[in-house]
């Protein structure tokens, strides 16, 4: 399956966020590597559509319309009324986007405190300011309608959000966010202009992913001139389980344009590949490189399995992770895929000396 390329021209008929700026005035932006989200410009507001990963169907229509516009509401779609001044982020790479482009104020519930590492948004939540909820119990009718939140933003797995009939009579809209299924490198960081829209940061978040291209283009540019690729293996243990980046995702497209020869590039799928210990144990034999170990240190690494002591990429010490400070990596990384792509190619020249945005050594 071919990575799709959503490279939809739109050309730009100006729609305002505010009463002060006229439709000449703003530029709606497409989006280049995103597959699964559009926005276009309609007379008088923004139509957001976000498509069902597996099929790339329309799965959801949305209007953004300005608060203060009294024009007829469009049939056939949830309305969202711009900017969105309180919302629910319900993910943390959620959170990364919106503090690129500085509004890390409109987030009103999120997930869990233990999974933050926004130090403004930890400060909201330890004051009682901000809501936090597990995906799995959702946030109740009555906390959000108190919190004045209408919009509740989260990871899309196919499912309806809880209580999403309730909240659609409160006038609340559940939307449900594919981020995390987008197969190119650049993708993800793309739905930073879906934020934009929604909060009326549409410059801003146009300008922050552009110089994120600018770097990740020219990052890849230079790993191109690495000749001796260093053959990787990715992912870690879950019981007897081992997960690894299947050979389309988005981690093996990262890996590819560091330089690297992942292991298991031609394996079909986006997500995961379910492996034996066994069979990776003897595929590390060939490999240079582990990536994404699920540990700090060998210590830990050993009391998860004490056969990992026999890796041949442990032996010679080349084994590298991020779960040192997992929260920040993950609010991060999908945002900033140009720093990922730099660890990768620092990682694949064996650059000791290097401050790495998100990985370390395993010592």
């Amino acid at each position: 399956m071919k990575i799709v390329l959503a490279s939809l021209t739109l050309f730009v008929v100006l729609f305002s966020c505010t009463t002060k700026k006229t439709e000449e005035e703003f530029e709606v932006k497409g989006f280049k590597y995103a597959r699964l989200v559009s926005i276009d410009q309609k007379p008088g507001y923004k139509e957001l559509i976000v498509k069902n990963p597996k099929t790339l169907k329309v799965e959801t229509r949305y209007a953004l319309i300005s608060r203060n516009s009294k024009m007829k509401r469009p049939s056939g779609m949830k309305i969202i009324e711009v900017p969105v001044q309180n919302m629910a982020a319900l993910s943390t790479s959620f959170v990364g986007m919106l503090d690129a482009i500085n509004s890390i104020e409109t987030i009103k519930a999120t997930t869990e405190e233990q999974y933050i590492s926004n130090k403004a948004l930890l400060k909201g939540v330890r004051a009682g300011k901000v809501l936090t909820a597990g995906y799995e119990t959702g946030l109740t009718p009555d906390a959000v309608l108190k919190a004045k939140i209408p919009l509740i933003i989260f990871s899309g797995f196919g499912q309806p959000f809880p209580n999403e009939a309730k909240f659609a009579q409160l006038n609340v809209v559940c939307m449900a966010n594919y981020d995390w299924e987008e197969m190119h490198p650049l993708g993800k960081a793309e739905w930073i202009k879906v934020f934009g829209a929604l909060v009326c940061k549409d410059q801003e978040a146009d300008n922050y992913f552009s110089q994120v291209e600018e770097s990740y283009l020219k990052i890849k540019k230079e790993a191109a001139a690495i000749k001796k690729q260093k053959k990787v293996i990715c992912g870690g243990l879950a019981g007897d389980v081992w997960y690894a980046p299947a050979g389309k995702s988005f981690m093996a497209g990262i890996m590819k344009d560091a330089g690297m020869d992942y292991f298991y590039k031609n394996t079909d799928g986006t997500a995961s590949l379910s492996l034996s210990f066994e069979q990776v144990f003897n595929d590390d034999q060939k490999c240079d490189i582990w990536i994404n170990a699920e540990a700090p240190n060998l210590k830990q690494l050993f009391a998860m399995n004490p056969k990992f002591r026999y890796f041949h990429t442990v032996t010679k010490g080349k084994v590298y992770t991020y779960t040192h400070n997992s929260n920040y990596y993950w609010e991060l990384s999908q945002v900033n895929p140009h720093w990922l792509l730099e660890d990768f190619v620092n990682i694949a020249k064996g650059e000791p000396k290097v401050n790495y945005h998100f990985y370390r050594q395993v010592k």
